[in-house]
């Protein structure tokens, strides 16, 4: 570890080369988020080209011509390589073909986010089996086999790296709808699940420098409650959050760069809450 002195320095800002916002560059990263196509996934993506980083966003098959005009937009417009890459993550066979993709379009992994998840209806207390396993298959089995796609690369590598997942209040909460849960019964299991894998991926990695943290967003405007909910319902969800508001998907960026970049150096195993003060109470 060398001499504590050196290790330990006090005031770097006092060194001359020294430049905080330096440590929020990604250049020369290589990272993939899956969900890559959703409001979350394409504004982790913009903010990562935004850094410097080249980036693989992912997403199911079928999305082609939507991966594709996302790709070729960021990329357009960063000057990063961006590139779409196609995989249900709950297929594992779909996730050995991802990490080949990755490779050969990248090189490497440095930072991802593992994102991709549903939630489906019918997910109340008496949530039907089949609602129940695509739901686990989707938003658990698909996100270890993700971090596990990215870690593996890290430390084959030998370059640590980040690794950042998508939990949700629905995760430490039963979501309060006017004294009752909100039905997400099976999402709020697995996104509880997600905070707890991250904890433990984080504690058995720290030794490879690969850091490990998960999100967990509020009520984020990200496209699908456009059309969908009037102005009642919006406010009547919005009773428990303090800010009285949904947040947006870029409020979510500035959390998702920190964790992704050396500002983050000593920062792993945590639960960032982003819910406009939901978690207050």
């Amino acid at each position: 570890m060398g001499n504590y002195y050196d290790v330990y320095q006090k005031d770097v800002w006092r060194n001359s080369d020294y430049n905080l916002m330096e440590k929020f560059s990604l250049k020369g990263k290589k990272g993939f988020v899956t969900g890559g196509g959703g409001g979350i996934g394409r504004n982790t993506a913009a903010a990562w080209a935004e850094a410097g980083a080249d980036v693989a966003i992912v997403d199911l098959p079928g999305t082609e011509a939507h991966l594709e005009t996302v790709a070729k937009e960021l990329s357009d417009r960063y000057k990063v390589k961006v590139v779409p890459l196609y995989c249900d993550v709950s297929d594992s066979k779909q996730v050995d073909q991802l990490r080949d993709d990755l490779i050969k379009e990248l090189g490497t992994v440095d930072i991802a986010h593992i994102n991709a998840g549903v939630c489906l209806g019918g997910d109340d207390v008496d949530v039907p089996y089949d609602v129940w396993r695509k739901t686990i298959e989707i938003n658990l089995d698909g996100a270890h086999l993700t971090a596990q796609l990215a870690q593996k690369i890290m430390r084959e590598h030998n370059h640590g790296g980040s690794i950042i997942f998508t939990s949700s209040l629905s995760g430490y909460n039963a979501n309060n709808f006017r004294g009752s849960p909100t039905p997400v019964c099976a999402y709020g299991t697995t996104k509880a699940g997600i905070s707890q894998l991250a904890r433990y991926m984080a504690a058995g990695l720290a030794p490879y420098n690969i850091r490990v943290n998960s999100i967990s967003p509020g009520y984020v405007w990200s496209g699908i409650h456009e059309g969908v909910m009037d102005k009642e319902a919006h406010d009547i969800l919005l009773e428990p959050v303090p800010l009285r508001r949904f947040g947006r998907t870029d409020e979510l960026q500035g959390a998702i760069l920190f964790l992704s970049s050396e500002a983050s150096s000593y920062v792993t195993g945590i639960n960032l809450p982003i819910d406009g003060g939901y978690s207050i109470y």
